[in-house]
C-alpha cells in the first residue's frame, strides 16, 4: 500500500527526474511534508495526497502516477456488462467499464479479500481493477484497493468519488450478502434497485432442496427447512445492517467537513439491490433443537449426495444440531483398556452420509473404514497415517461423543484418557458426553481441569447430563473436584465414584483417600 515516502523514494517510485524534481518542489503550491516530528525526523510526504497534487498540478508527470489518482475528463459511462467468477480461487462478481485509461474492472469478492493482482491476472483485458473489500475506510464506507496493468503490485486506494469519476456515473455496490450470480450479471446502470434473494455461507438453498423432497411434517423437512430459515434470516439481516449504515453516511449530520467527505463519498456510490426477506417456507421453521436434531439424525443415515451437502452446511452453521457432540480419535496402538472395549465392539457398516462427510474431506487422510459404534450409535470411520511423524500404516478411529448418556444412565468410574471416558452401572464404558469446546482435561491449573470437574459433578448427579457448556462452568461450584483433576494423574487412571465424591464433599485436604481407598495411586487397565 502506498505509505509515505522520502523524496528520494518518490523519485525512484514515480520516474521523477532531478531536474523534475527541482522544478516541482520550486511551485509555490508545493505539496506540503508530514511533520518531521511524526516520521522520526525524516522528511516525508504522505504519498496518495502527493500523488493526487502531482497528477493535477502537472499534468506531464501524470503518467507514471496511479492512474484512478489522476484528474478524470468527462466522460459518459460505458458499461460492458459483468462476468461472475467462480471457477477458480478467488470467487468475485467483475464489471467492466470503459474508460479512457482503458477497460478498468470493478471486482466484489463473494467472501475473501484478495488483491488486484489476482484479476490483473484472471482478466488479460483489464487496465486497471479495483477491489472492493469487505472492511471499512476512514469515512466508513467500504476500502478499495486498486492496482494497474503496468505495476500490478502498486496497491493504491483510490476514493469512491475518484472511480466515479473515471466510469462517469456512480459506482454500484451490493452488500456482501447479495453478491447473487444471476442478479450480479444481469445489472446495468440504468436498472432500478430491486430485490434480491440472500447469498449465504454456509448456503441455506441445498436445504431447501432436500426439505421440498420430503413431505410436510416429517422429521428431515422440519430440519432442514429450520436450519435453511434462519441461516437466510441471518444474511438478510446483516444485508439490511450494511444497507441502514450506507443509508446513515448518505446524510450529512452536521457542518463539519468530515461529514461532508463522508456524504461526498457515499453520494458517489449506487446500491442496486435489497434483501428479499420474503420466505414462505419460514412458516413451516420451528425453535425446538430436539426436533431439528431428530431430522438431522435421520439426514445423517442418508447416502445420496444432497444428504451429503446439507450435512456439509449445517456442521458448519451450527454443531447444535448435529445428533452428535464433540470429535475425537484414537489410535489401534497405545491405548487404554476403556479405549480397547470401544474399539472392539465397533460394528462395520456400509457408509452413510455422515461417513461420506468425512470422505470428502480434501484436507484430511483418506478414509479406509467405515463402522457405527451401537451404543451410542455414533458413526467412526478409520484413517491410516493420519498423523504427520507418525507410522504411514497407523490406524485411527475417528467419531464423535454423545451429546448425553442415556435416560437412567449412573456412572461408576471416570477413565481420564483422550477423549475421557465413564462406565455406567451396566459395565458399559461410553466416551463423555463433552462438546468440541469447551476442552475437558485435567493436570494442570486450566480451563480443562475445571470443565472435566463441572462435567464429573453433573454426571454424579446426573448420569444423563447433557454436554457441558460455557454457562454452565459460571454456574456449577465443583472447586474440589477442579483441584483433584489439576493433579497429573497418569493417562489411563480410573477414578471411581466412591473417589469422586469423597472428594467432592471433603476436598483437597482430604486427597490422602486416593490412596486409603486402596484404588491405588494411578490405577490404570
Amino acid at each position: 500500500m502506498l505509505d509515505s515516502m522520502t523524496a528520494a523514494e518518490l523519485q525512484e517510485r514515480f520516474a521523477i527526474s532531478r531536474a523534475d524534481w527541482r522544478r516541482i518542489t520550486a511551485d509555490p503550491g508545493m505539496f506540503e511534508p508530514l511533520d518531521p516530528k511524526d516520521t522520526q525526523g525524516v522528511t516525508k510526504w504522505p504519498v496518495p495526497g502527493f500523488v493526487r497534487w502531482l497528477a493535477a498540478r502537472h499534468p506531464e508527470l501524470a503518467g507514471s502516477t496511479p492512474c484512478l489518482l489522476r484528474p478524470a475528463g468527462r466522460v459518459a459511462a460505458q458499461y460492458h456488462g459483468g462476468v461472475y467468477h467462480n471457477e477458480d480461487y478467488p470467487e468475485y462478481f467483475a464489471g467492466h467499464w470503459r474508460t479512457d485509461l482503458g477497460r478498468l474492472v470493478i471486482a466484489y469478492p463473494r467472501e475473501q479479500a484478495f488483491s488486484p493482482a489476482v484479476v490483473l491476472e484472471q482478466v488479460p483485458g483489464a487496465a486497471i481493477v479495483v477491489v472492493v473489500q469487505n472492511d471499512w475506510n476512514l469515512y466508513g464506507l467500504p476500502n478499495l484497493d486498486a492496482a494497474d496493468r503496468d505495476r500490478p503490485n502498486l496497491v493504491y486506494e483510490p476514493r469512491w468519488s475518484e472511480v466515479a469519476a473515471h466510469i462517469g456515473t456512480e459506482v454500484p455496490w451490493w452488500p456482501s450478502a447479495l453478491r447473487r450470480p444471476g442478479h450480479l450479471t444481469a445489472w446495468f446502470p440504468a436498472h432500478a434497485p430491486e430485490a434480491v434473494q440472500a447469498v449465504s455461507w454456509p448456503k441455506w438453498e441445498p436445504l431447501y432442496d432436500m426439505a421440498y423432497r420430503e413431505a410436510k411434517g416429517t422429521p428431515v423437512r422440519i430440519a432442514c427447512i429450520s436450519i435453511g430459515h434462519e441461516i437466510r434470516a441471518g444474511a438478510v439481516e446483516y444485508a439490511r445492517w450494511e444497507l441502514d449504515h450506507m443509508n446513515e453516511l448518505a446524510e450529512p449530520g452536521g457542518s463539519d467537513g468530515y461529514a461532508r467527505r463522508q456524504a461526498t463519498q457515499r453520494a458517489s456510490m449506487v446500491i442496486p439491490a435489497f434483501p428479499d426477506d420474503s420466505d414462505p417456507a419460514g412458516s413451516e421453521a420451528v425453535d425446538d433443537e430436539e426436533a431439528i436434531r431428530a431430522g438431522v439424525a435421520v439426514l445423517c443415515g442418508r447416502t445420496d449426495d444432497l444428504a451429503v451437502e446439507c450435512l456439509e452446511h449445517i456442521g458448519m452453521w451450527s454443531g447444535r444440531y448435529m445428533p452428535f457432540a464433540g470429535s475425537f480419535s484414537v489410535t489401534a496402538l497405545n491405548t487404554t483398556a476403556a479405549a480397547g472395549e470401544w474399539i472392539g465392539r465397533l460394528r462395520r457398516v456400509e457408509p452413510t452420509a455422515i461417513h461420506l462427510l468425512w470422505e470428502g474431506s480434501k484436507s484430511r487422510k483418506e478414509v479406509t473404514g467405515t463402522f457405527v459404534d451401537p451404543v451410542t450409535n455414533s458413526p467412526v470411520v478409520t484413517k491410516d497415517g493420519a498423523y504427520m511423524g507418525r507410522p504411514a500404516d497407523e490406524v485411527s478411529f475417528h467419531s464423535y461423543a454423545p451429546r448425553r448418556l442415556p435416560e437412567g444412565s449412573r456412572i461408576t468410574e471416570v477413565v481420564l484418557d483422550d477423549p475421557i471416558w465413564v462406565r455406567t452401572q451396566d459395565g458399559v464404558v461410553h466416551p463423555a458426553p463433552v462438546l468440541d469446546a469447551p476442552g475437558v482435561s485435567w493436570g494442570y491449573s486450566g480451563s480443562g481441569p475445571g470443565t472435566l470437574a463441572t462435567l464429573v459433578g453433573a454426571l454424579l448427579d446426573d448420569g444423563a447430563a447433557p454436554a457441558v457448556t460455557y454457562r454452565d462452568g459460571r454456574a456449577r461450584d465443583e472447586s474440589n473436584l477442579e483441584a483433584f483433576l489439576q493433579l497429573k494423574h497418569p493417562r489411563g487412571t480410573r477414578l471411581p465414584r466412591r473417589l469422586l465424591e469423597n472428594v467432592r464433599a471433603n476436598g483437597r485436604d482430604r486427597l490422602g483417600l486416593f490412596d486409603r481407598l486402596k484404588y491405588g495411586r494411578a490405577r490404570t487397565p
